[in-house]
């Protein structure tokens, strides 16, 4: 029995069909807007084709099923592009290793996550391997940006398009995990279930949550920038970044005629009496082009940050 949320689960009936029926193809790319799933769907496909039962599902109990529960199977591989750029070195050392016999079951499984990080000569890689697969070898790639692969590498693949859940399924189902009253007043930042999930492991949900009482604070005058900011680090830069860009996107969208979520509307009312719409949009921009710049240059992270919010 699997845990899997519900609008992920006629996905994972699709391809346990086909594997009993022997018509599954040995690549799958799973796709769907950022936060859906992917992943999670992912991987408890690799549990049923690791399984060494002639089932659908996993049994659960085979000594490959234990394997997978323990995390050590020798015969499934992981790459994740979420944090870096998938490289060609990577997909060479990957290849040679499931080049072998499987050692435990009877099958390998290769599971390549954010497959929209590789750079070219990773791609061109994979692609070759796609072509010329090893024997009782699956691949299974997840992307939010299937359309940025290439057309090659999605042709050989059989498409698995995750389902965007309704705002009624996201808060269902958060009810259903820990903090789930805490993330579902995380409305304005995100309505990806498990981008809010990420946020709760990474103890990140109380950061997020106190954002728009301080800004709204600041905006009356009752508290400085620098109050705001206060728990600001390098290693949260980007959180900070991505909650304020996320209230002034709302914003904007609200001054097209969006409905706004509640907690923000006292920073809105704030905003556009002191910028307009026309700096909101501008200040939007310069937030984001911040984002980008931390990554790439030494900038001091509280000044650039401070200076923003000096202009608001």
């Amino acid at each position: 029995m699997t845990n899997l949320a519900h609008w992920l689960q006629p996905c994972l009936r699709q391809v346990q069909v086909l594997k009993q029926t022997n018509r599954l193809s040995h690549a799958l790319l799973i796709t769907g807007a950022d936060g859906v799933g992917q992943e999670e769907l992912a991987r408890e496909i690799v549990k049923d084709l690791m399984c060494e039962v002639d089932q659908a599902a996993a049994c659960g109990h085979c000594h490959s099923c234990q394997l997978m529960q323990a995390d050590t199977h020798p015969d499934f591989r992981v790459l994740d592009g979420q944090a870096s750029t998938i490289k060609v070195d990577q997909i060479r050392l990957l290849v040679r290793q499931i080049s072998q016999k499987p050692q435990v079951g009877q099958n390998k499984v290769v599971l390549m996550t954010h497959a929209q990080a590789m750079n070219i000569n990773a791609a061109n890689a994979v692609l070759k391997a796609l072509e010329e697969p090893a024997a009782r070898t699956y691949f299974i790639l997840t992307s939010s940006q299937s359309t940025s692969l290439l057309p090659t590498i999605r042709s050989r693949c059989l498409l698995v398009n995750v389902p965007t859940p309704s705002l009624p399924d996201v808060k269902q189902w958060l009810m259903q995990q820990p903090d789930g009253q805490a993330l579902s007043s995380l409305f304005w930042l995100t309505t990806q279930p498990f981008r809010l999930l990420s946020i709760q492991q990474q103890g990140k949900v109380s950061l997020y949550a106190e954002l728009p009482n301080q800004l709204t604070t600041m905006l009356q005058g009752s508290v400085p920038v620098s109050e705001v900011l206060k728990g600001l680090e390098s290693n949260n830069i980007e959180d900070y970044c991505n909650g304020f860009a996320a209230i002034l996107h709302q914003c904007i969208c609200h001054s097209a005629g969006a409905p706004l979520d509640e907690a923000l509307q006292d920073i809105y009312s704030a905003l556009m009496a002191r910028l307009g719409i026309q700096t909101l949009m501008l200040r939007y921009q310069s937030l984001q082009k911040l984002k980008s710049d931390l990554k790439k240059t030494n900038l001091n992270p509280i000044m650039q940050l401070t200076h923003e919010l000096n202009q608001w």
